[in-house]
């Protein structure tokens, strides 16, 4: 019998030896590099679960930005007591509407409003009645107007009214009537009645005045008018 033709059996177990480990080696590796990919797995869900909490801080925090950003831009709008206008948004819609009037060749008016014998009721039942006085009474004017005008509270008790494409100053006139009657129905305050009256002034554009501040003057002036003939009417 010619042994070339047969392995050594000792070669063979050395080849069976070493293919063994081999494969336990390459057992070892494929366990190592589960292990790898398996940590990699943990890891990448853990940081999507960082993000995703990230992206819902950042949209909260977003939301609340937007929603103070709404807040503080309406309150350097309204006045903080009665919701009105404050004086430079005012005098913003005057302008504007002083533009439209030149270009339509329309007509507007703006009234100045002024509460009689206000005062006492600041001395008698305290500034908290008072203050719900002048929030009863933005509230009367407000529903009075069309949502084309506009109401600005010009300081104290004093109120700014903005009508807009009136027709004549009859129309403004019956208007104030109306507003005055509603200015002088009882206030519920305080667990008291209170009557209140109001003086009007009223300034046509461009009848009396071409600028938002010769309009305030003018309207200012009918007021005081309204005053020296007793209060509770229109001039």
């Amino acid at each position: 019998m010619n042994e070339s033709k047969f392995a050594n059996p000792a070669v063979l177990q050395l080849q069976l030896n070493q293919l063994a480990s081999d494969m336990v080696h390459m057992r070892c590796e494929a366990v190592v590099q589960q292990k790898f990919w398996y940590q990699q797995q943990l890891r990448l869900e853990q940081d999507n679960q960082l993000l995703s909490l990230a992206l819902l801080q950042s949209g909260a925090l977003n939301t609340s930005t937007q929603a103070r950003l709404q807040q503080l831009s309406c309150d350097n709008q309204y006045d903080a007591l009665t919701q009105t206008l404050n004086r430079n948004i005012m005098l913003d819609r005057i302008g504007h509407a002083i533009s439209m009037a030149k270009r339509q060749h329309k007509q507007f008016a703006l009234l100045f409003i002024d509460l009689d014998n206000f005062k006492p009721i600041n001395d008698q039942h305290g500034h908290s009645a008072g203050d719900d006085a002048l929030k009863q009474v933005s509230q009367r004017i407000l529903s009075a107007i069309r949502s084309s005008d506009a109401v600005s509270r010009h300081g104290g008790d004093e109120f700014l009214v903005l009508l807009t494409d009136v027709k004549n100053r009859a129309d403004v006139i019956a208007f104030t009537r109306k507003l005055g009657k509603s200015l002088t129905q009882p206030y519920q305050i305080h667990g008291h009645e209170i009557k209140l009256s109001a003086s009007i002034g009223i300034a046509l554009y461009p009848d009396h005045a071409s600028t938002a501040a010769t309009l305030i003057s003018y309207a200012d002036a009918g007021m005081y008018k309204a005053k020296q003939q007793g209060g509770g009417r229109a001039c």
